[in-house]
C-alpha cells in the first residue's frame, strides 16, 4: 500500500505543479494602469442618503506599491469642511488585478469590518467595483473619472439587482 501511495504522489506531482499557471504580471501591470489617474490627493463632498442623508467633506489619498501591482486607496470624511475632530468615515482599500479571473479585486476595510469586491472598467473613465454581501443584496459604485476629477455613486439593490436605491454621491477634484 505505502508503494502504491508512493507511486501515485511520483506521478500526481508534475500534474499539481502544471495545473498552477505562473501569474501574467505583465497584464496585472496593464491592468493597474488604467487606474493611475486616480493616484493623487482628492477632496470633495459626499452627499450620503444611508441612514440618513448627511453631508460630509472626503478625502481619498491613492498610492501604488509593489511596482505598480497593487493600489492604496485610504478614504476618510469629516463633518466639517476644516476636517477636524474624529472622522466620520475611515477607509482603506487595497485593489489589484487577476489575471486568471480578469477581474479587479479589492480588500476593504472600513469602521471596524472588511469585505472583499471585485471590479471591472466600463468604458474609458469609468470604473464599477462591487459587493455582493449575501442574499439578494448587492451594492456597487461607479466612479467616473478624468484627470481632474472623480465623481463616485453608491447604490444598493434588496431584490438581487432589479432596482437600485443610490446611497452616497461622492464629488472630488485633485487636491493642489
Amino acid at each position: 500500500m505505502r508503494a502504491l501511495l508512493l507511486a501515485l504522489a511520483i506521478l500526481l506531482t508534475p500534474v499539481a505543479a502544471n495545473a498552477q499557471t505562473p501569474p501574467d504580471t505583465a497584464a496585472q501591470h496593464a491592468a493597474m494602469e488604467r487606474l493611475t489617474p486616480l493616484v493623487g490627493r482628492w477632496e470633495g463632498i459626499a452627499a450620503v442618503q444611508v441612514p440618513h442623508a448627511i453631508t460630509v467633506y472626503q478625502t481619498e489619498d491613492v498610492t501604488t506599491a509593489l511596482e505598480g501591482a497593487v493600489m492604496l486607496v485610504r478614504g476618510a470624511g469629516f463633518g466639517t469642511a476644516e476636517h477636524t475632530g474624529d472622522p466620520v468615515f475611515d477607509a482603506l482599500a487595497v485593489i489589484s488585478y487577476d489575471d486568471q479571473r480578469r477581474m479587479y479585486e479589492f480588500r476593504a476595510y472600513a469602521m471596524g469590518r472588511a469585505t472583499t469586491a471585485t471590479g471591472e472598467f466600463l468604458g474609458d473613465g469609468q470604473f464599477r467595483w462591487s459587493i455582493n454581501p449575501g442574499g439578494p443584496v448587492r451594492i456597487r459604485y461607479t466612479i467616473t473619472f478624468t484627470n481632474d476629477t472623480w465623481n463616485e455613486v453608491g447604490e444598493m439593490s434588496s431584490d438581487g439587482g432589479t432596482t437600485w436605491r443610490q446611497t452616497i454621491d461622492l464629488n472630488l477634484h485633485r487636491a493642489p
